[in-house]
């Protein structure tokens, strides 16, 4: 049986073990929280769920570091509470979350962990990039949840435009997870056809796309607003990181990787489609954007750059990044 270890079990944590229950990703799961009793009563609840599927054997307990020494994964959702309890930029949270992913780091590392970790603690990037740097695990097994959420509603909002399944459409959200995603337009195709025709015949008009990408950013304040957090998404789209690496899917996910030497403020973790699998992530060729696409991606990945460094070297991390 593989185990899972679950760091972090409020509505984002459970949100995502609930998504593994129904996807049928069968694991011995080790719920991990501050508060320990609630841990346990949430192993509770889900063991409960689980027995009453016809063919499930996951179960669930509330446990320490120790117990993930000999996971196979481990998701990071932990994170502190925005001030006011209200989130209105990720970036906000730098500091204090950054110590928080610290702890975990050198706790998960003292544990004599060995597996993947993926991290949806926000700001996402910042903070995978701060995990592997404190960790010093192999950057191809540190995972951050990076624009795959921003990937979906994308596609939500163009297949309610045009009428087809969001499946039927092939493209990716890039850059940042949050105000400093973009859409390559560019590279986009419903069946065999580009954008382009559906400008050609009116469906879509270039106003429009012009305001796709800023609705695929406010989207999440959108949730927030109305309800105070954005769980259901995003615990889907973790449970579908995790069942992609114990399946070996070699499938292309937008995810938070650290950039390679081919792109420009390489060394950070920022959004890229990648191939996922059993060993954790493969990059792609360099992705080959349009000119104006390009200087977009650069400007927001040196902008993160910059806060990177300014974090770890505040923390006084060792690091290469220049």
């Amino acid at each position: 049986m593989n185990k899972i270890g679950i760091i972090g079990v409020g509505a984002v944590g459970s949100s995502f073990l609930y998504a593994s229950l129904n996807k049928q990703i069968e694991a011995d799961y080790v719920l991990v929280d501050a508060f320990f009793d609630y841990a346990s009563a949430q192993a509770k609840d889900l063991n409960d769920a689980a027995c009453s599927m016809a063919n499930n054997g996951s179960k669930f307990f509330a446990g320490d570091y120790n117990d993930l020494k000999d996971a196979q994964i481990i998701v990071i959702t932990a994170s502190v509470r925005p001030k006011d309890g209200v989130l209105k930029d990720r970036l906000e949270l730098l500091k204090d979350n950054a110590k928080l992913i610290i702890e975990i780091g050198n706790k998960i590392k003292a544990s004599g962990f060995k597996g993947i970790t993926i991290i949806a603690s926000n700001p996402v990037d910042i903070m995978a990039s701060v995990y592997q740097e404190v960790t010093q695990f192999d950057s191809s097994r540190v995972i951050s949840s990076g624009t795959i959420l921003e990937t979906a509603r994308m596609k939500k909002f163009l297949s309610e435009k045009i009428n087809v399944k969001a499946a039927s459409i092939t493209g990716f959200v890039i850059g940042e997870h949050g105000s400093r995603c973009l859409i390559p337009f560019s590279k986009m195709r419903i069946g065999l056809g580009s954008l382009k025709d559906w400008l050609a015949n009116g469906t879509i008009t270039h106003e429009w796309l012009d305001n796709l990408n800023q609705k695929v950013k406010d989207e999440a304040f959108e949730i927030i607003s109305g309800k105070g957090i954005t769980n259901f998404g995003v615990g889907e789209n973790l449970a579908e990181i995790v069942q992609a690496i114990l399946t070996d899917r070699q499938v292309v996910y937008s995810l938070g990787v650290k950039l390679p030497d081919e792109y420009r403020n390489s060394g950070i973790y920022f959004g890229l489609p990648v191939i996922l699998g059993k060993n954790g992530y493969r990059h792609l060729p360099k992705i080959r954007l349009e000119e104006d696409e390009q200087k977009i991606f650069d400007d927001y990945s040196a902008e993160i750059k910059e806060t990177i460094i300014q974090l770890l070297d505040d923390l006084k991390i060792e690091h290469n990044l220049k």
